[in-house]
């Protein structure tokens, strides 16, 4: 059994002169303490009994209070024991914080977080951050009744032990890969974090929880595939629609969502050069892209389409874009992945910096607030190092 002891900390007095009480327990080697709300008058403290001195109502009232927490300590060690789990003194302390805190449910809890994204959306959230919170709502929900046949569960009494539960439900049962793992446990974290901050639990347990995104290497089109792309001629109109929207995406380094929603009030005419100059659906970050060759002549070839619909190109949603260059990707005899957001990639890489073009500069037309972000998508090219130690070989001649 472990050990509680009260103290009061005598050099941190409080503005009417009294010392805060503090309840220290030990389990095991470890211990763990807290204030207990309660405070004295350092000359009125007993050390020897961990109690006060004095007959007054109010004293009497302070022992009383200690007491009734000693025995309740000891009643909650008693309860972890039953309960056949690890008994520590951090835990014993997190159950006395949580007996008086309302019991509302992480699924209640997730229902009102999604609410008020929603409202936001297209004012400071966008609707794909708010689909991907109503998923992850929609997964810790069926964990739940997998694993512990419930509908809801109350947020204090989530703890790394279920964390670390949901984590191998979503790698084995629904066969997520670590990172997509990781950012439905950060979403879940989100909650938890609203949850402290309407002090319903003391700390976040996904704090305990070791989570890191490992790097993942989504490929991009070298200046040959894309060359091959771009000269396929296609039979089927959807699918030559699909690939001259992937290449679109290509040269000008546009997402997905920013190539769906462009529009004339895009384009910007500066001296003979066309500019795409848009903010980022994302981050809202302006970008400034000139529109070369090969992206104008796409723009002028859906010219009459953009004319009825006010959409500059004919985009499909991005399950049936991917789905589509996926076939594309067959036909070509291109053995790589293809993805709208490859698209972005290949940019960044091949179109941009494969051409010597600034990283400075790709971030800017990339709409990134830093070029941390930029080296995200930056690839060192074997034909750059070649065309760079060429310069230095001079040097040795």
């Amino acid at each position: 059994m472990g050990t509680i002891l009260f103290f009061i900390k005598r050099k941190k007095l409080l503005k009417d002169g009294s010392a805060s009480i503090f309840v220290r327990v030990t389990f095991g080697k470890l211990s763990a303490e807290v204030a207990t709300g309660k405070s004295v008058l350092p000359s009125q403290w007993v050390a020897t009994k961990s109690r006060a001195k004095g007959n007054t109502l109010k004293t009497k009232q302070v022992n009383a209070f200690l007491d009734q927490m000693e025995y309740t300590l000891h009643d909650l060690t008693l309860q972890i024991q039953r309960e056949g789990k690890q008994v520590s003194a951090k835990e014993i302390l997190n159950r006395y914080k949580n007996l008086n805190v309302p019991k509302i449910g992480i699924l209640a809890l997730y229902a009102e977080h999604n609410q008020e994204q929603k409202e936001l959306v297209g004012i400071a959230v966008a609707l794909g951050t708010y689909k991907r919170h109503e998923t992850s709502m929609k997964l810790f929900k069926e964990f739940l009744m997998f694993k512990y046949k419930a509908k809801d569960i109350p947020v204090n009494e989530i703890d790394v032990d279920m964390l670390k539960k949901y984590q191998h439900y979503l790698m084995t049962v629904r066969h997520n890969n670590n990172n997509t793992t990781v950012k439905y446990l950060r979403n879940l974290g989100k909650v938890l974090n609203m949850a402290v901050m309407k002090k319903l639990i003391q700390t976040s347990p996904l704090e305990e929880l070791k989570l890191k995104i490992e790097p993942v290497d989504k490929g991009f089109l070298n200046k040959v595939e894309l060359a091959k792309l771009a000269e396929k001629e296609f039979d089927v109109m959807r699918l030559e629609q699909v690939r001259d929207v992937f290449l679109f995406c290509c040269y000008t380094g546009l997402a997905y969502v920013d190539v769906h929603s462009l529009t004339a009030d895009d384009i910007v005419e500066d001296g003979d050069r066309l500019w795409i100059r848009k903010a980022r659906h994302k981050t809202s970050v302006m970008c400034h892209i000139p529109i070369i060759k090969p992206a104008r002549d796409i723009l002028e070839k859906y010219a009459l389409t953009a004319q009825a619909t006010g959409k500059l190109l004919p985009v499909l949603s991005n399950q049936k874009m991917n789905a589509y260059l996926k076939e594309i990707a067959a036909i070509v005899g291109i053995d790589k992945d293809l993805t709208t957001h490859l698209a972005r990639h290949t940019f960044a890489t091949t179109v941009t910096l494969a051409n010597h073009v600034s990283i400075e500069n790709v971030s800017k037309m990339l709409g990134h607030s830093s070029i941390r972000m930029t080296q995200h998508y930056a690839r060192i090219l074997d034909a750059s190092i070649e065309n760079e130690m060429l310069n230095v070989e001079k040097n040795y001649e």
